[in-house]
């Protein structure tokens, strides 16, 4: 996190302060827009080819305005998206140019290697919400992709190097947005088949403002100060009245619960370090709107038990704001102006691009992944392979006339194998030994010539030491016209492709009983 974090102390409202607080200010961003802009087939992955989707939902979004806060802040939420994508395509960086829109703005600045100017997400949100085409998001992530093409056309060996975005990832915003939903439906369904009897009864309790009188009674009877509070509030019975007057909130004040999962890296004093008021627990928040206010459902409690009035410090939280007169047409939300005047939109962030060169740039590019199948990392790993083959079939004994790529010849790889290791710790230790390189690339050529299985392998070398790094076979994809039309409902277009990784496999063959064997692999590909 140390690259965004050197803002933290800088003075105030200069350019490095302003993009510590952005790059903080990210995960609230990316969980409101996961949890409320988008439906649930929607895959937060950053990817080129999420943009096109990503770009017609927001002007379908925007395509009026009801006066409040929800359209700026999709409009904000996908600018940051677009943000991270284009890193995650060209590397590079977040910073801050303070030149950009009314008084400086987020920009990403792609690796340096390419020579490439900074692009402005927000500019570019802009620039998508004029136009209306739906192509301009995934306009700028090709003419990104390109330079990197085109550079790798020059070094194959080369990707682009980005410095990590803190806090932003998919499974974080996931386990962030389901925490605070199950936590909520958890509460509901304790709520009606419990607590409200115990509490005296469902009538009392309608969200209604003679319910918080009944709370603000209930609590001055049970605890005369806020220490008697603290020893019972994690009790199951107090846990729901904190739930109640929470729900409260969302109900009459058009809060919403949330969660912010505490970053084991951030530094103390930082928003999400454990340390942080706001994270590790439930809370209410208005979150969709900028005047929004936030509290901890217990905090509310405890002010209670002080002498607050409950109904007092339930009105902390501003009242909802009744709709506007809709309006049809996307513009540009006055609440965004702070950041870019209608006037800073003029000029379009990307530069125009003749109808022959935005055909061809397309057709260049169907926004997809790098090749898993045909890539230089692969490619090459398996010519030096196939090379050295002679010369391992003779170590291994026998030479290529034994080592005929036979289902047989299996059980001698499996031999071996075990006689050459005794512990799977010795083989990974060992893993860069020539005999188990030759020896992985043997068992998954097998499947290969036996099975119809396929090559792949991860086009770029994965920085994180927890994730599977080496080629890998798979089954033939499925042919959609052998489809007999007795398929479970319930499956999805995304049938299960069996897979197989034979660098684990040989070494896995260390912790499975003897009853296991290599040629087991075979018979997979027949399911």
């Amino acid at each position: 996190m140390g690259d965004y974090m050197e803002g933290r102390h800088a003075p105030k409202g200069s350019p490095a302060h302003r993009l510590y607080l952005w790059i903080e200010c990210l995960y609230e961003i990316m969980t409101r827009f996961y949890d409320q802009f988008n439906d649930e087939v929607w895959i937060h992955e950053y990817s080129a080819r999420s943009l096109p989707e990503l770009e017609e939902s927001m002007l379908d979004f925007c395509s009026y305005d009801d006066g409040s806060d929800m359209s700026a802040m999709y409009l904000e939420s996908a600018a940051a998206y677009l943000g991270e994508t284009l890193i995650e395509e060209a590397g590079g960086r977040w910073d801050w140019d303070e030149n950009a829109g009314t008084d400086g703005l987020p920009v990403v600045c792609p690796d340096p290697v390419l020579g490439l100017e900074p692009v402005v997400p927000l500019l570019v949100v802009g620039q998508a919400l004029n136009e209306k085409t739906g192509k301009v998001f995934a306009t700028v992530a090709r003419l990104l992709r390109k330079a990197v093409r085109d550079r790798q056309r020059q070094h194959p060996e080369w990707w682009p190097k980005r410095v990590p975005t803190p806090w932003v990832g998919y499974g974080t915003i996931l386990t962030a947005c389901n925490t605070a939903r199950e936590w909520r439906n958890d509460r509901m369904i304790d709520f009606l088949h419990w607590w409200a009897a115990e509490a005296g009864g469902r009538r009392r309790w309608k969200y209604t403002p003679a319910s918080l009188d009944a709370m603000q009674a209930l609590l001055r009877e049970n605890f005369r100060t806020v220490e008697d509070y603290d020893q019972v509030a994690h009790e199951p019975f107090w846990t729901m009245a904190a739930w109640y007057v929470g729900q409260y909130v969302v109900e009459i004040k058009d809060a919403l619960w949330q969660y912010r999962e505490i970053n084991p890296d951030a530094p103390p004093g930082t928003w999400h370090a454990e340390d942080c008021y706001w994270t590790g627990s439930v809370f209410v928040n208005q979150r969709l709107r900028y005047d929004g206010h936030a509290e901890h459902p217990w905090k509310m409690l405890r002010d209670v038990i002080a002498g607050e009035s409950l109904r007092e410090v339930v009105d902390r939280f501003p009242d909802p704001v009744l709709p506007g007169r809709r309006t049809d047409g996307t513009t540009w939300p006055e609440a965004l102006w702070v950041l870019a005047r209608p006037e800073h939109l003029e000029t379009p962030s990307l530069p125009p691009l003749a109808e022959e060169e935005l055909k061809k740039l397309e057709e260049a590019d169907d926004l997809e992944g790098p090749d898993w199948a045909d890539n230089h990392r692969l490619n090459t790993w398996l010519a030096e392979r196939r090379e050295a083959f002679p010369a391992w079939a003779e170590e291994a004994g026998g030479g290529t006339a034994a080592w005929d790529f036979s289902p047989e010849s299996l059980d001698r790889l499996e031999g071996l194998v075990r006689g050459r290791f005794s512990t799977y710790e010795e083989m990974v230790a060992a893993e860069d030994d020539p005999f188990l390189a030759g020896a992985a690339w043997y068992f998954g050529e097998v499947q290969v010539r036996q099975c119809g299985a396929a090559w792949k392998c991860r086009p770029e070398p994965s920085d994180d030491t927890d994730v599977p790094d080496d080629p890998l076979v798979t089954a033939p994809e499925p042919d959609p016209e052998d489809d007999d039309g007795d398929d479970d409902p319930g499956w999805d277009d995304d049938d299960y492709v069996h897979l197989c990784v034979p660098a684990s496999e040989l070494r896995a063959l260390l912790l499975r009983g003897p009853d296991e064997r290599l040629r087991n692999a075979l018979e997979a590909y027949a399911r």
